[in-house]
């Protein structure tokens, strides 16, 4: 049975957008045949990452333009560019991506058909038939959501319809207060009907440390850095967060600025195997499945 999950956020600039997409070609490797929509129709970036002008979008079937099998992009052959191997010997799965169109009128057109009373029944149906994979060529293991920030209405259909939801936020304060809201007044409607929900904690402190001092008094002053006092900080209100909302953290990252300020983010996990973010992703991807 196919499992979606959603990787939400209070707010933009969590990197869900790059988690969703190196988690799901991170579990195709591993030969599981994954779905990536994005479901950020307010803000779609998607396309930038797989460098695709498509012809047909998520908002063309939402419109009742084409049917949901349409609006898929097969990237399976990019397994095969990273020199996965013969599929015979190293049977890694199938990447399949559905994208946003990044239009203004595009997403007017999507937000104004909502509010309408008679459509949010039809839409939220349209949703739902997204989980029968029978509908679709492939049957796929993973359905992965990268959906709006916030509480919007295509986001909320986005969680409706997952069996885990991965709510992403950096450490500070705005994005941990907000985040606190907006879990405490949505998700325990998603958790009642049997959804499980996890914190992941993106770009904190640790990646870039400072060096270490060189003079007598080295340790002391490691030990009493700034550095080392904001990851102490750091941990107590990770278990503070816990602790609140009920929700485990199923993964933290740190900040790597070398992916960060890459002119071209891309798939990390196959260009670069041996990253720590890679590595991080596998233990991600590990926990998923």
């Amino acid at each position: 049975m196919v499992k979606v999950i959603a990787f939400h956020s209070y707010k933009g600039g969590t990197g869900k957008t790059t988690l969703a997409v190196n988690l799901s070609a991170h579990l195709a490797s591993r030969g599981y045949n994954i779905l990536l929509i994005d479901m950020d129709v307010y803000a779609p970036s998607l396309y930038v990452y797989f460098n695709i002008q498509p012809k047909k979008w998520i908002n063309d079937y939402l419109n009742d333009k084409i049917t949901f099998s349409d609006s898929i992009y097969d990237f399976t052959h990019v397994l095969k560019e990273y020199k996965l191997g013969d599929k015979a010997k190293n049977p890694y799965g199938s990447l399949h991506a559905i994208f946003s169109n990044p239009s203004k009128q595009e997403i007017t057109d999507l937000d104004s058909a909502v509010r309408k009373e008679s459509s949010k029944s039809q839409s939220l149906k349209k949703m739902l038939f997204i989980k029968e994979t029978r509908n679709t060529e492939t049957d796929y293991d993973f359905i992965i959501l990268d959906t709006s920030p916030g509480i919007r209405y295509w986001s909320i259909n986005s969680l409706a319809i997952s069996d885990e939801i991965v709510l992403s936020l950096k450490m500070d304060n705005i994005d941990i207060e907000g985040t606190k809201h907006m879990a405490m007044d949505v998700y325990g409607a998603f958790t009642s009907y049997g959804s499980k929900s996890y914190l992941l904690l993106n770009r904190i402190a640790g990646y870039c440390e400072p060096p270490s001092s060189s003079s007598s008094a080295g340790s002391s002053y490691e030990m009493n850095s700034p550095f080392n006092l904001i990851l102490k900080e750091q941990t107590e209100a990770i278990k503070n967060l816990e602790r609140l909302l009920k929700m485990d953290v199923i993964a933290t990252l740190p900040c790597y600025c070398d992916i960060q300020f890459e002119k071209q983010e891309y798939l990390t996990v196959l260009n670069s195997p041996n990253h720590p973010f890679t590595q991080k992703i596998n233990e991600l991807s590990k926990k998923i499945e």
